[in-house]
């Protein structure tokens, strides 16, 4: 029988480098980046840099408008809607703002999913369905509209149609209520020098203290002109909170207020400007300004809004592109930080007012002319 003929030792070795070139090509090839992830205490910790992380998608993000509610259009000022303090979106997309009483009229404004206006309802007073102090308006697991009062500890219940539900009473030291996971809500409200957030079912009994802060009291005095940061939101299965005094480090909780991720990143430390020390010495009278203090960095970022769907937008205290505008950080449903973006959304009392839904962008903005408009479009 004749014998096999070996191949040429040049022949294998090429064989050879072109097996590790596929297996190298097929590695690497989709141009992923391997996420640095940890355990700490059996919790993991998703690991993020100044940069996003190459995952095959795209890092940069821009909002295209489509239309908007502008308080400053006097069609929109005949309706009795002067200002905004709020608004949340259904799942039909249909708009409900929370207006600012001026004089005689209704607090909450609902529109369709195209901006045409429907009906408005909610009176200021102390009777079934009157507001005497709107604080904060969300939505509960069946799409009734809440309305946080702050001066009664209470939340004023009215269903998609604007009809009065009933009033339903806070814990003691509540402010105001949100929306939570799976239909569950969240309160967040304060004891003493202590700012809490509790998740309670639909009935309002609760579950558990997610998180708490405390915001020590200046024992002399001088005082900080900039309250710390306290941030927190939900998506439809997860709770997320970010808290000054951890650095850039949002807690991610589920539906019943269990810790299941960290998510970190590096951050760019931003001085506190002078023009941004003058903006909030403005809002307390002239004998108190020289009691004012300010840190020499602003902290990690301002505050955080979760998507549905469990993306995470966080605004960070760097200059946008234009003016006025904030570097947005983006991450994905797993903490991943995927891209930026710049925009200019309204933050009020730490709760940044932007809403992700079924593709749809929906942000509230301050104009230079001082009245606010919420728009509504696509990020791409």
């Amino acid at each position: 029988m004749a014998s096999k003929q070996q191949p040429h030792p040049l022949v294998i070795i090429l064989f050879m480098g072109l097996g590790l070139g596929i297996f190298l090509l097929s590695s690497c090839g989709s141009g992923k980046e391997k996420i640095e992830k940890i355990k700490e205490d059996g919790i993991e910790v998703v690991i993020n840099h100044l940069e996003p992380y190459k995952t095959g998608e795209k890092s940069s993000f821009t909002f295209e408008k489509s239309w908007s509610i502008d308080t400053e259009d006097p069609e929109i000022q005949k309706l009795g809607l002067m200002d905004i303090m709020g608004f949340e979106v259904n799942s039909a997309g249909e708009i409900f703002v929370l207006g600012k009483l001026s004089g005689e009229g209704n607090l909450i404004f609902k529109f369709d999913k195209d901006g045409k206006f429907i009906k408005s309802f909610g009176h200021q007073g102390q009777g079934p369905g009157e507001i005497e102090a709107p604080f904060h308006l969300s939505l509960d697991g069946q799409e009734n509209i809440l309305v946080s009062d702050s001066s009664r500890q209470l939340v004023v219940i009215y269903d998609s149609d604007g009809s009065f539900v009933k009033n339903q009473m806070m814990p003691a030291g509540g402010m105001m209520t949100a929306s939570g996971p799976r239909g569950r809500l969240l309160i967040m409200g304060t004891i003493g020098e202590s700012f809490w957030l509790k998740l309670v079912d639909s009935d309002f009994r609760e579950i558990k203290t997610i998180d708490e802060f405390i915001m020590e009291l200046p024992r002399t005095t001088k005082f900080r002109a900039t309250p710390p940061v306290f941030a927190w939101s939900s998506s439809r299965d997860n709770i997320y909170v970010g808290k000054e005094d951890r650095g850039y480090e949002i807690s991610v909780f589920d539906a019943d207020g269990q810790l299941i991720r960290k998510i970190r990143k590096d951050y760019k430390k931003v001085p506190v400007s002078e023009s941004y020390k003058e903006k909030i010495l403005k809002m307390f009278p002239a004998g108190m300004r020289e009691m004012a203090v300010f840190p020499d960095f602003q902290p990690p970022f301002q505050s955080l809004m979760a998507a549905d769907n469990g993306m995470l937008f966080v605004c960070t205290f760097e200059e946008g592109h234009n003016p006025g505008e904030f570097m947005f950080d983006i991450f994905d449903k797993d903490g991943v930080f995927i891209g930026r973006t710049s925009l200019n959304v309204f933050i009020w009392e730490g709760h940044l007012w932007a809403r992700l839904k079924d593709n749809k962008f929906y942000y509230l903005k301050e104009k230079d002319s001082g009245y606010k408009e919420l728009l509504i479009g696509e990020i791409r």
